[in-house]
């Protein structure tokens, strides 16, 4: 019974998690700005659409990467979820009951340090094609902790 809750509340815990990280990937911006007739124009649209490509390519890479890392941790749990339910002795139940604990608490830390680590990156890159950078929940003292500003 307590491994069925247990895996319920990792569910649940997967499915959030991996909502609030697939929200952490922006939709990519689209150019409004009129287009320039000229001579050096494709060698500068060139430019900025390889730019573009390569920074496209560097974040599905990190995403795979870490998908890659949640996946493992997941199985790891689920297998270890599979090996708990022939457990029968209330001891090794209980030791069985901290070590899923500490693989959910560590998959949950992975999903948390992923969503900072996407968070910094699209600032990075807002700061890089605007020149400002979005303000920091510690920076706007009208958003209570945790909250942070959407653009």
């Amino acid at each position: 019974m307590t491994t069925r809750v247990l895996t319920k509340i990792v569910a649940i815990g997967i499915v959030t998690g991996g909502l609030v990280t697939a929200g952490a990937f922006p939709l990519p911006a689209q150019e409004t700005a009129p287009q320039q007739k000229g001579a050096g124009e494709p060698a500068q649209k060139h430019g900025m659409m390889g730019d573009r490509h390569k920074h496209h390519e560097q974040m599905e890479q990190m995403h795979r990467e870490m998908s890659q890392e949640l996946q493992q941790q997941l199985t790891a749990l689920r297998e270890h979820t599979k090996m708990m339910e022939g457990v029968s002795d209330e001891k090794q139940v209980l030791t069985e009951m901290k070590k899923h604990l500490q693989m959910t608490d560590t998959l949950l830390g992975t999903m948390l340090e992923q969503r900072e680590k996407m968070h910094a990156m699209m600032q990075e890159h807002h700061e890089s094609m605007h020149g400002t950078r979005t303000p920091s929940p510690q920076s706007n003292p009208s958003l209570p902790p945790g909250h942070e500003a959407h653009h």
